[in-house]
């Protein structure tokens, strides 16, 4: 059990380094774009429109990344449920904490993230 909960600490770290080098490349590509706006206004758009296509590529792999590891702990019953992929992705969320319904009393609550 104790190897399960590293390999899942590893994976979060993991997880967040890929989505802060993905974010900061999106925003390096993003100003590049700007720079050759005026030059190459073609290009600068099609930069643009990947850059922007991958993060959301990146972005969603991150969530189903996110949903796989751990569980999610039910603020009232304290159930740890483990949602489905959907769910995850189209939640309210602040950080690792998400607006989920409890598959166990079936209430919404705001559900944080445990390993």
């Amino acid at each position: 059990m104790k190897n399960e909960k590293e390999h899942n600490k590893e994976l979060f770290i993991v997880e967040a380094v890929i989505g802060i080098a993905a974010t900061i490349l999106v925003i390096f590509v993003i100003a590049m774009a700007a720079l050759l706006i005026e030059k190459q206004p073609w290009m600068s758009a099609g930069l643009i429109v990947v850059s922007v296509v991958a993060y959301i590529i990146i972005c969603l792999g991150l969530t189903k990344m996110e949903q796989i590891v751990g569980y999610y702990e039910c603020a009232n019953c304290h159930y740890k449920n483990s949602p489905k992929y959907g769910t995850v992705l189209w939640s309210m969320h602040f950080g690792r904490t998400r607006y989920l319904p409890c598959s166990k009393c079936h209430k919404w609550s705001w559900q944080k993230k445990v390993l």
